[in-house]
């Protein structure tokens, strides 16, 4: 297995939109930003919804992306530099929904929890009072 590359390594080349008014450059990683609320979750959504669809439980691409972006013609190793991961498979889960609610405590065992708090709070004045008296 290849040693993973150090990402601050890498150069990257940008090409302006308006490329007559713009020339290509190549930047280190270190040039590189983006503006702070540029990325956000609604905006990852809008992403995913015009350029992704689901297909028996999987993510995948739409054919319309696939063709604008020519990423039919590209594979993994044009993206990233390290080897593809491997993911491990793992079944879907049988359960369903969630998971059963306790069954709610009847009124007389509500009333005997009452009396046991009640009785604990006496047995700690009883005891305070006590280690009180027992220290004078």
């Amino acid at each position: 297995k290849k040693a993973i590359i150090d990402p601050s390594l890498f150069k990257y080349k940008v090409q302006p939109i308006k490329k007559e008014l713009y020339e290509t450059v190549i930047v280190k990683a270190s040039q590189l930003s983006r503006r702070k609320h540029l990325f956000s979750r609604d905006r990852l959504k809008l992403f995913l919804k015009q350029h992704c669809e689901p297909h028996d439980g999987v993510i995948k691409t739409k054919a319309t992306s696939i063709a604008k972006y020519n990423l039919a013609e590209q594979n993994f190793s044009y993206f990233f530099p390290d080897d593809p991961p491997t993911f491990i498979f793992s079944p879907a889960s049988r359960r369903r929904g969630r998971p059963p609610k306790m069954t709610s405590t009847g009124l007389e065992d509500e009333i005997t929890a009452k009396q046991n708090t009640q009785g604990n709070k006496s047995k700690v004045a009883r005891e305070k009072t006590r280690f009180q008296k027992h220290k004078e």
